[in-house]
């Protein structure tokens, strides 16, 4: 009897465990909230959830504080938390929540009268990384590795030549004071690489937030932020510089390596709002999605009309808070999907195509229209065979795609708003679309086409004393010298797009007063 009631007892247990496995699987939700009722925030008193430098970029910019910008209630919060689920990420502007939960906890969920909706967005991905390690120390360079006859930029001189941004350099407008969010999926070796110490060194690189594991362990993960990195904040001269050299920037992990779910565009937006908050001026994403590890959560065109994806609509609302967010375009043109990913179909967002060396569209770089009919890409810029960080030391490599686009561009922007602190993202991106070679004349292979920042330098006003435009005709230089306080007898040098002097001389004006 007592074998009898063992066996019994063993059968019942083998029936129930799999039900109890199953229940005990964890995955992510996006759950909408009805409204913000009973908020302990108010917009009269934003300081308490956007920074000083958050909203002076309002100020500037004549955005008010809205509803949008308060933080979701906090008793919803505590509620979802009462009701067993752990809580992942929110969203203010989408008034939502990104728990963690088994599928007992979500019908319990349900149940509550502030939850309006909750959609499966992906399985809990158990992290794969290794043990957070400690941040290396920077180990100094006996010497910096020189480019013979590559001037300033280095290796980097051809692609920011393409996107006109020497000149700003010469002129001393190299991001200074601007403070730039890139989201990625890691950054490995920015703490040991020699091409990020000058932003180390000068306080000028910070650690943001992991969105994906929520520690501050951003060094690992993936070599892809590292390289978007370095197209921008690279600073060796000589031998390879960035397109914004004295830029701040805040690193932030939103992509999870792990597998493709839509969780990872509410880690987006969950990015995008901490930058918004800490007052960043442009954030770089060069991230897209349009199918996922789970074929039935993939995107279809008609969604990619800015209003559907979880991180379309993120973005098309980060794009009304006075910031300049860069995002890749895609690399499906040459694929079967062709088109845009999202959030790259946000309007206001500026989608960034690639181009190759001559300014044509490289095969790869994803076509527009969205499904709504608007313009995509919005911009151009290079972003085949594009040099970059490479693993360990000095090391470069070359990288293909959108990804290395967007940061290019969104580097050029940053030192052209160095050179123009007070002007609005609105002011600044007009000047750069009027630059840009299919201005007139857009279509949905190169958008507005490839800007030039030292034309847009010169449509935004008065550049400063001394300042030169050129233009090549005939075998002659034509100089357009504009300013008010421009000296008696200038001397002039005259540079290639390496930045290497030709000749120097001493030019008589002709004054227009």
């Amino acid at each position: 009897m007592q074998k009898l009631l063992w066996s019994c007892r063993l059968t019942i247990g083998l029936m129930l465990f799999p039900s109890l496995l199953f229940s005990q699987k964890l995955n992510k939700y996006w759950v909408e909230f009805t409204d913000k009722n009973n908020s302990p925030y108010c917009t009269c008193r934003p300081a308490e959830f956007l920074s000083a430098r958050s909203l002076d970029r309002r100020a500037r910019a004549g955005i008010a504080v809205v509803e949008n910008d308060l933080p979701v209630t906090t008793a919803y919060v505590n509620a979802l938390k009462a009701n067993g689920v752990q809580l992942h990420t929110t969203s203010r502007w989408l008034n939502t929540a990104t728990v963690i939960a088994d599928t007992g906890a979500v019908a319990g969920l349900k149940k509550l009268a502030f939850v309006k909706k909750i959609t499966y967005i992906g399985p809990h991905l158990r992290y794969r990384n290794p043990p957070n390690r400690p941040v290396k120390k920077r180990v100094s360079l006996a010497a910096i590795p020189k480019v013979e006859g590559a001037g300033y930029w280095g290796y980097a001189a051809l692609q920011n030549n393409l996107l006109g941004v020497p000149l700003l350099h010469l002129a001393g407008h190299r991001g200074d004071g601007i403070w730039i969010a890139v989201m990625d999926g890691g950054f490995t070796h920015v703490d040991t690489i020699p091409l990020f110490d000058s932003i180390a060194l000068n306080h000028r690189l910070f650690v943001g937030h992991d969105f994906v594991e929520h520690d501050e362990a951003l060094y690992e993960s993936a070599q892809h932020g590292t390289s978007v990195l370095s197209t921008m904040a690279s600073d060796l001269p000589g031998y390879f510089v960035g397109t914004a050299p004295h830029a701040t920037y805040f690193l932030l992990k939103t992509e999870d390596t792990g597998g493709e779910y839509p969780v990872e565009e509410a880690n987006w937006v969950a990015g995008a709002e901490w930058a918004d908050s800490a007052g960043v001026d442009i954030i770089n994403a060069s991230l897209g999605y349009t199918q996922f590890n789970d074929t039935t959560l993939g995107h279809r065109y008609r969604e990619l009309d800015g209003r559907t994806a979880i991180g379309s609509r993120g973005a098309s609302i980060a794009a009304t808070k006075g910031m300049i967010i860069c995002n890749s375009a895609g690399n499906e043109g040459d694929g079967t999907w062709r088109y845009v990913g999202a959030p790259a179909d946000a309007p206001g967002l500026i989608a960034v195509g690639a181009t190759d060396y001559e300014g044509k569209r490289a095969l790869f770089s994803s076509f527009g229209p969205t499904s709504d009919g608007r313009i995509k890409p919005d911009l151009m810029a290079p972003g085949q065979e594009i040099v970059t960080a490479g693993n360990v030391g000095v090391q470069l490599g070359t990288s293909s795609g959108t990804s290395v686009a967007s940061p290019m561009l969104a580097g050029a922007l940053a030192s052209l708003w160095s050179a123009y602190p007070d002007k609005t993202a609105e002011e600044l991106l007009q000047a750069v679309f009027e630059s840009a070679d299919q201005w007139l004349e857009p279509d949905n292979a190169r958008g507005y086409g490839l800007p030039n920042m030292t034309e847009a330098w010169l449509r935004l006003g008065d550049f400063g004393p001394g300042g030169v435009a050129s233009d090549p005709v005939g075998g002659t230089l034509t100089f357009l010298v504009t300013g008010k306080d421009i000296p008696h007898d200038p001397v002039f040098e005259l540079r290639d797009i390496f930045g290497k002097k030709i000749t120097t001389a001493k030019i008589v004006l002709l004054r227009n007063e």
